[in-house]
């Protein structure tokens, strides 16, 4: 024989014990009972006849405070046959998985944030459940929530206006999924500060009458290194010496091309 069962079952979702008889040669008495939470369920009490029997018997448990112990007792007995299999199974509330998402991590001051929540299952399907959302500013004021949201197919989608002259720093929305479960997603509210960018600029350290072309490069990046887009107007000038030079007249004169 063999006896089939979970290491880990979930709350309301369905479960099944597996048992697999076979070369019998007499009528038996199959029966499987499910102990939890101090009760003791009967699952099936069934007489099986044939030689090679395999069959599932499929069960559900109910929500639990927290994570517990079951005991599945699966029995065979017959006028020469006998034996018994008790076997412990993990149980765990079935958890939805939340995902928290806003249209950018960065606002300015009065302007909205959008956002949507997904929740999904164990198998990763769309879940209609309703949840409760809290937004809280930097310094944990509550400053706006929503009662028994309701996730249609799974989703939800939401918006909330900042003041013209918000709290600056890190929001967070908190979604309340159950009396000890919450998800959190944090999002920065920030004013605009236009940033920053150097320009660097290279070029020989001397030429002659000789060259025909001057090579420069200029490149200009912003100080967490992207490049700066935009025009460039460069200048190429041969400044005046009042110094003794053998130069005269216009050649003398400073020149800028």
């Amino acid at each position: 024989y063999m006896v089939l069962v979970p290491f880990l079952i979930h709350t309301e979702s369905p479960g099944k014990v597996c048992v697999q008889l076979t070369h019998l040669n007499e009528s038996v008495t199959l029966s499987a009972t499910l102990e939890y939470q101090g009760e003791n369920r009967s699952l099936i009490d069934d007489v099986v006849s044939e030689k090679d029997v395999f069959t599932c018997i499929p069960f559900s448990l109910p929500k639990s405070n927290s994570t517990s112990v079951a005991f599945l007792t699966v029995g065979v007995k017959g006028p020469t046959l006998q034996f018994r299999s008790r076997k412990s199974v993990l149980v765990q509330n079935s958890e939805s998985l939340v995902f928290v998402q806003t249209d950018k991590p960065i606002y300015k001051p009065g302007q909205t944030v959008l956002f949507r929540i997904v929740s999904l299952d164990k198998d990763f399907y769309p879940l209609n459940e309703k949840v409760k959302l809290r937004f809280f500013d930097p310094q944990r004021n509550r400053v706006y929530q929503w009662q028994g949201v309701e996730l249609e197919t799974g989703l939800t989608q939401l918006s909330f206006p900042l003041t013209s002259d918000p709290i600056q720093g890190s929001y967070k929305i908190v979604v309340q999924k159950s009396f000890s479960s919450h998800v959190e997603h944090s999002f920065r509210v920030e004013e605009y500060v236009l940033p920053k960018y150097e320009v660097l600029v290279k070029l020989p350290k001397m030429i002659t009458i000789k060259d025909k072309e001057l090579p420069v490069s200029v490149c200009g990046l912003y100080t967490y290194g992207k490049p700066v887009p935009g025009l460039v107007n460069v200048q190429v000038c041969r400044k005046f010496s009042h110094s003794a030079s053998n130069c005269y007249g216009k050649e003398a004169e400073a020149v800028c091309e």
